[in-house]
């Protein structure tokens, strides 16, 4: 699983808009959690996911009409240089770590009601094909697929 460093630009003044693009980012997670930092003009997230950097990005431009203005997506390595408190570090950087008392995260297995959601979205994501999912479980086992990849199977078996 890569770790990605997403930077959005635009107005998150209401903590519905940027509520609203945590739960819509989600598809893109493999990660136990979404960490994120915010101020007005920029949202910042941090996750892992097994999608790649193409798809990434077709699928945060399709998310963007009216949520953000732009945004800047690169994965995250030890090359990579961040100013920011030691705290703040800890808290953006940790991916493994569940914190309940921090509103800076967001599980996204909690509400059914983003599974649906989430699930509209993802048809929309490239799947990948069965020779691929095949492949993967070839080389690394069947737990190494994603949730995504494991639904996308299972559809394959139904056909």
């Amino acid at each position: 699983m890569k770790k990605y460093l997403l930077t959005i630009f635009g107005d998150f003044k209401s903590e519905a808009t940027y509520n609203e693009v945590a739960t819509l980012l989600t598809p893109l997670v493999d990660s136990p959690t979404l960490k994120f930092q915010i101020n007005n003009s920029a949202f910042i997230c941090y996750f892992g996911s097994e999608m790649d950097m193409e798809e990434m990005h077709e699928f945060l431009e399709l998310l963007s009409y009216d949520l953000y203005d732009s945004f800047i997506l690169s994965e995250y390595t030890d090359k990579v240089s961040v100013f920011m408190s030691e705290d703040d570090k800890k808290h953006l950087f940790g991916l493994d770590k569940d914190d309940e008392n921090d509103d800076q995260y967001l599980n996204y297995t909690e509400d059914e009601f983003v599974a649906l959601l989430l699930n509209e979205v993802k048809m929309k994501i490239k799947s990948p094909t069965l020779d691929q999912l095949l492949d993967k479980i070839k080389n690394s086992g069947m737990e190494s697929l994603t949730p995504f990849e494991k639904g996308t199977l299972e559809k394959y078996s139904k056909n």
